[in-house]
């Protein structure tokens, strides 16, 4: 039998059927990439950055956080894989052991922690709203969009590093151990203590004396506070330093500490209250200084202290230290630090 090509070619047959085809193919793949795109804004909501929504940290209080450890942190790397060379940045992530997270993963996978974050992350504790989430890139630019992310998504304690990994690079080179170690020289006596007290119960507080107790909330709660004190808790502070005026009041309830006051940081931990003080150093707040020590005064009047102790853990019982006031010494303190007393 005898087939004849009515109308054209064989060959043109063929190719009008290659085009035909495609085009599907073509319009298929236009079809994924398009529910592709759906998938990833519906998982990576955007966001406003906004530096009042996380703490953005001077590169000397993260080299501080991450050498001292003045409160529990973790530490998300959230470069871009064509980011993560063999420089100075990778090197240093590398040091500090971070926690390497893709940018267009982290929405995913915060939201979705509960079923991915063990998966993904064996041996790393799973971060709640309350965890201080630290997100560090290069220069700051993903690790701002990061932060502003986790905030939107209820993370409370999201912070970065002003001017990114680059920046803390120098400070990481020339690391002294020792100009980074929490110390108690400088910090205030509980007879300074006192004696401040003392002094603004009789002059009206002219001195402009701001006490922020930055213990945990079990530590204030079990164990008394000081005197006429407010509290913030010290993993709350580098956000709460970029609020303005207004929001301050709005969370706290108290005015925000202004260059004015002379403030006084009480806490139980060394490290917590130097790296305290550098924050406010960082937010231009100079005339700041620290009481170490968790001295209260129990129902009977007399002066107690309590070993520091990890939150979850179980609480000390507090020890009556069993001495009377020393105002020369008290006296002679202030008088070192030029901070102004009643005579």
């Amino acid at each position: 039998m005898h087939v004849t090509n009515v109308g054209g070619s064989l060959t043109t047959a063929v190719c009008l059927s290659l085009i035909a085809w495609s085009v599907r193919v073509l319009r298929s793949a236009k079809h994924r990439d398009r529910a592709r795109q759906r998938t990833t804004s519906s998982a990576a909501p955007t966001v406003k950055l906004n530096k009042q929504t996380y703490g953005v940290l001077s590169p000397k209080a993260f080299w501080m956080l991450v050498q001292t450890n003045p409160v529990p942190y973790l530490l998300l790397d959230v470069r871009p894989e064509s980011k993560e060379d063999g420089g100075a940045v990778s090197k240093l992530c590398e040091r500090l052991n971070v926690t390497h997270v893709l940018p267009e993963e982290l929405a995913n996978l915060l939201r979705n922690r509960s079923t991915l974050w063990a998966k993904r992350f064996p041996n790393i504790p799973m971060p709640n709203l309350r965890t201080t989430l630290i997100f560090v890139s290069t220069h700051g630019h993903s690790s701002s969009h990061a932060a502003a992310l986790a905030t939107s998504l209820g993370f409370t304690r999201c912070s970065i590093v002003d001017g990114g990994l680059a920046a803390a690079v120098p400070i990481a080179h020339f690391d002294e151990v020792d100009a980074m170690s929490p110390v108690r020289d400088g910090t205030l006596s509980l007879d300074a203590v006192q004696l401040l007290l003392e002094t603004v119960r009789d002059d009206g507080n002219l001195l402009g004396l701001v006490i922020l107790d930055i213990r945990r909330f079990d530590e204030r709660s079990l164990y008394g506070s000081i005197e006429g004190s407010t509290h913030i808790p010290v993993d709350n502070l580098p956000k709460a330093l970029g609020m303005n005026d207004e929001e301050w009041v709005r969370m706290f309830r108290f005015l925000k500490p202004t260059a004015d006051n002379l403030i006084l940081l009480h806490s139980r931990s060394p490290s917590a209250a130097a790296w305290a003080k550098q924050l406010f150093s960082d937010a231009g707040l100079h005339n700041c200084h620290c009481y170490v020590d968790g001295a209260f005064s129990g129902p009977d009047g007399d002066v107690r202290s309590y070993e520091a102790y990890e939150e979850g853990g179980a609480p000390p019982e507090p020890v009556k230290l069993g001495r009377a006031f020393n105002r020369m010494n008290a006296e002679r303190e202030l008088l070192d630090l030029r901070i102004q007393f009643r005579v």
